[in-house]
């Protein structure tokens, strides 16, 4: 960002640089935008040269400064309660609705996303299928808007901590809790599969966990059919730390066994308390996805019985005919187990 600062004799001011900066870091401006302002400045003075080249006005230009380009928003309609996360393509805000004082959870697409088709589809798809799927252990989403050019995606507030925190904060899961997280995610994938729907990137992030053990999952960004050769787009999406070995290689007609391997790494990292396979770069964990097996010694060192051990197994099987047929399988497996412990106290 610091490339924006011509020289000692530009006659812009060092927070407006700045403000310059981050205007191009959220994607309101691009880089030649920002460079063009910083000439004209010369001669018409900042704002003058700002709201040309952009044709915002000045309550606009104010706006953005008190906001931070957007990373600390003001809607109309919402009182805003403070920021929950980020990832790679939004980030979530708290907030209360004001008509009703509801408190809810508001999605903003990243500003320097908008203006990429796909990250957009993908975005209102999303919002698509939270609306129309009515499940438990999904989060809930309400309506869709466009605000200063990026897109807002409101939903239920979820309580509870994303598993990946959990982790990070208390260490691995026991295998009655581990198995609990399993058996609701799995429900929830039913769910989307009755849809037609394959999620592409399950993980702990993605999953919410309250103090009573209820699971929801919270972020749907990657799902879609898993025929859908478009939303693909000669990529491969996911996370490569969980992703099955056919996703890992690009292959088209991915199906609901993809996020049932996904679930199995997830489980995994819940009662071993590292990744199955724990590599130095995208590329390389992809590689092991696809052609290593997971490490045996690792499975028998850890705290979980051998019926844990064969669900992560079958789950994590790298030929999909070897994985559960449904998640509604693996659900009603991981019950009778349950109830088995259960009867023998």
């Amino acid at each position: 960002m610091g490339g924006l600062v011509m020289d000692s004799e530009t006659p812009v001011a060092p927070e407006d640089q700045e403000f310059l900066a981050l205007l191009v870091h959220r994607g309101f401006l691009q880089r030649e935008d920002a460079l063009a302002i910083l000439q004209a400045a010369r001669e018409q003075g900042f704002e003058a040269a700002l709201e040309a080249r952009t044709g915002w006005d000045a309550s606009r230009v104010a706006y953005l400064r008190r906001t931070r380009g957007l990373s600390e928003p003001e809607i109309p309609g919402y009182e805003m309660l403070g920021r929950l996360g980020a990832g790679g393509t939004s980030e979530v805000f708290g907030a209360r609705r004001r008509k009703d004082f509801r408190k809810v959870a508001l999605k903003i697409l990243l500003p320097r996303l908008a203006l990429d088709p796909p990250a957009v589809r993908r975005f209102l798809e999303e919002a698509k299928i939270l609306q129309r799927l009515r499940h438990p252990n999904i989060v809930r989403g309400h309506r869709v808007f466009r605000f200063l050019g990026t897109y807002v995606l409101e939903m239920d507030l979820v309580p509870g901590r994303p598993l990946d925190q959990v982790l990070e904060e208390d260490g691995p899961l026991d295998e009655e809790s581990a198995l609990g997280v399993v058996r609701q995610v799995a429900r929830a994938l039913e769910a989307l599969r009755e849809a037609g729907l394959v999620h592409r990137d399950l993980k702990p992030g993605n999953l919410m966990m309250d103090a009573q053990g209820k699971v929801v999952l919270i972020d749907l960004g990657f799902a879609g059919p898993g025929r859908d050769l478009e939303a693909l787009e000669g990529t491969t999406l996911g996370t490569t730390a969980y992703i099955a070995p056919e996703q890992a290689r690009g292959e088209e007609g991915l199906d609901v066994r993809a996020d049932i391997y996904s679930l199995g790494a997830t489980l995994y990292h819940l009662v071993v308390g590292r990744l199955p396979f724990e590599r130095s770069s995208d590329a390389e964990m992809m590689r092991a996805q696809i052609l290593e097996r997971l490490d045996g010694a690792a499975l028998k060192e850890a705290p979980i019985s051998p019926s844990v051990h064969y669900f992560i197994q079958k789950m994590m099987a790298k030929d999909r005919e070897l994985r559960y047929a449904s998640p509604a399988a693996l659900a009603e497996e991981i019950e009778a187990h349950e109830e088995a412990r259960r009867r023998l106290g």
